[in-house]
């Protein structure tokens, strides 16, 4: 029987089985989320990083760009991947694929063990390089510990320890990065005190261990696991849990790639063009829009498409041939709006523009309020590296700043940075954790500034902000300060759960003492969706009469998921 090979057929198998592997067991790995809050969107986040890769490479074969060759075909899967990456997990996948592609030089077929290892060593330390704080217990260890398996294979040169000496294949490599992986997957809540209290493995981690598993299952030639099939850290017990992890029918709905979620119809005549850049173009509306029509042909199309940015789908227009006929109408009253059409396009951008994430009317109206580019995303809806990185190329600035305002955006935004600055931008991105850091590096935006002095003034503006929040529980579970059951309050102050009650005002008065310590200038509360500001209102003036030099700044933002967001400058 012939030794298993990794050639471009492989990998494209692999990218398909790793997306079936992870739309099967999303839920599970979304539901792995420490707090219990309905914000945790690890899996979503790494199957639509496989999914939009996977529709990317299919729309690239459809405008002739597909290749045989294994560099370029590696090459395609990462620059997909790497487009399609949503949250930190999403981008370590992409730079799983990256790294393959990078060791893999020109005119070679096949990928041995080599290539595949330093793959696993590239994603590992560009990810632990990434992140200004990183952690163990999460999807770096896992990630670490593949390369350091994987590596380990190598070095001995043959599949086992006291083996006899054989030929070392891919398929070894995958083994031993595997078994690796997985201890260091059930070692991470000894290494994190959340997972442990919570009583699970970390979700990222989780992820990347289905995606070795599906790459040895193609190697094997055996068929891709099932959810019936996943290993027993599915089942952990946990904490006020009374029974195993909800299944792929369960739990919340997750946004689908190319649902309808645009608030503007934005149609336009686009000719001067060919055939290949209208299907650039079609491609590139699928990724940041929805009910993308480009019909036509051969030098002029009707253009379609939904999407919150108007300008963003115009611009991506010019590149592709010339704009006429541009209207625009809200999908909310459907009015035509032509205040937004007939805006004067000839003026100079500014010097510096930032690009900044928030999902919520208010905030989305703050963050254009104080001048920023805004990129929908949010809990449940983050930004992929592809939408940042047009988000950069519209707003035709050549110095840009990116808020992710979000730490699981960080690493997204870090690598359309890296991305964007190969391709000759100057992006500068301020690691804002939180909407109200956003808010405080963007007070002092100065777009006249040198780029430099003024991100690094706006991330010293978003470090002095400590942050907050009150939510509801959305199930039971163990907290460092007690057991909570699912609709109850929870307050959470710097990423740590401080507070529990069945009513909200104990809780506020626990996250605000907390925050409020003497120099506290500023108290800035962002009411969401589902808020009832009447009923914090009592605990802001209790702050206010204790604290006579503090300011109570209340601002509607509309966002999901967190009916309260705090923060103390």
């Amino acid at each position: 029987m012939p030794a298993p090979v990794l050639d471009l057929v492989t990998a494209r198998r692999w990218a398909v089985s790793a997306r079936a592997v992870l739309a099967a067991a999303r839920e599970q790995i979304d539901s792995l989320n420490v707090f219990p809050v309905a914000d945790g969107d690890t899996g979503t986040n790494m199957y639509l990083t496989m999914d939009g890769a996977l529709e990317f490479m299919r729309g690239q074969f459809e405008i002739g760009a597909g290749t045989d060759r294994l560099d370029e075909g590696l090459a395609l899967i990462a620059r997909g991947m790497l487009l399609a990456a949503r949250g930190n997990s999403g981008v370590i996948l992409s730079q799983l694929a990256r790294g393959l592609a990078e060791a893999v030089g020109p005119h070679v077929e096949v990928a041995g063990p080599q290539e595949l290892t330093l793959a696993f060593e590239t994603a590992a330390q560009t990810a632990w390089d990434a992140l200004a704080a990183p952690v163990e217990g999460t999807i770096l260890s896992v990630a670490r510990a593949a390369a350091e398996g994987a590596r380990a294979a190598v070095d001995r040169g043959h599949p086992r320890d006291g083996e006899a000496a054989e030929e070392l294949t891919v398929l070894d490599v995958v083994r031993a990065a595997l078994e690796r992986a997985r201890l260091a997957l059930a070692q991470t809540p000894s290494q994190l005190p959340a997972l442990q209290i919570a009583g699970v493995v970390d979700a990222g981690g989780a992820g990347l261990v289905l995606v070795i598993e599906a790459l040895e299952a193609v190697l094997e030639e055996r068929p891709r696991p099932t959810v019936d099939d996943l290993p027993d850290w599915w089942v952990l017990p946990r904490a006020g849990a009374t029974g195993p992890l909800p299944g792929p029918e369960t739990g919340p709905e997750c946004l689908a790639e190319g649902e309808d979620t645009g608030d503007v119809e934005v149609m336009y005549l686009l000719t001067d063009t060919d055939v290949q850049r209208a299907d650039r173009l079609r491609a590139h509306l699928a990724r940041i829009g929805s009910s993308v029509v480009v019909a036509g042909g051969p030098a002029d199309y009707r253009v379609h498409v939904h999407l919150d940015e108007p300008r963003l789908a115009v611009e991506a227009g010019s590149f592709a041939g010339l704009v006429q006929d541009v209207r625009l109408t809200s999908l909310r009253d459907g009015q035509d709006l032509d205040a937004v059409r007939d805006a004067p396009d000839e003026a100079a951008p500014p010097a510096v523009t930032v690009v900044a994430c928030g999902l919520g009317e208010g905030i989305e109206a703050l963050l254009l309020e104080a001048g920023a580019q805004v990129v929908p995303s949010g809990p449940r809806r983050r930004a992929s590296a592809g939408q940042l990185l047009a988000a950069m190329w519209a707003s035709g600035s050549p110095h840009i700043i990116v808020l992710p305002n979000d730490a699981d955006t960080l690493l997204v935004a870090t690598a359309a940075a890296q991305e964007a600055s190969r391709e000759g931008l100057q992006v500068r991105v301020v690691p804002t954790a939180t909407l109200v850091q956003g808010l405080a590096a963007l007070a002092v935006l100065d777009a006249d500034a040198d780029p430099a002095d003024l991100a690094q003034e706006m991330t010293e503006a978003a470090r002095a902000c400590s942050t907050g929040a009150l939510t509801r529980a959305d199930r039971d579970a163990d907290t460092r300060v007690g057991p909570c059951r699912a609709g109850q309050w929870l307050g959470i102050v710097d990423d740590a759960i401080v507070a529990v009650h069945d009513e909200v005002a104990p809780v506020a008065r626990v996250v605000t003492d907390l925050l409020c310590r003497e120099g506290a200038e500023v108290l800035t509360v962002l009411t969401g969706q589902s808020a009832r500001p009447e009923e914090v209102d009592p605990v802001l003036h209790e702050i206010e009469a204790r604290h006579s030099g503090i300011e109570v700044v209340r601002i509607d933002g509309g966002q999901p998921t967190y009916p309260y967001l705090l923060g103390v400058e």
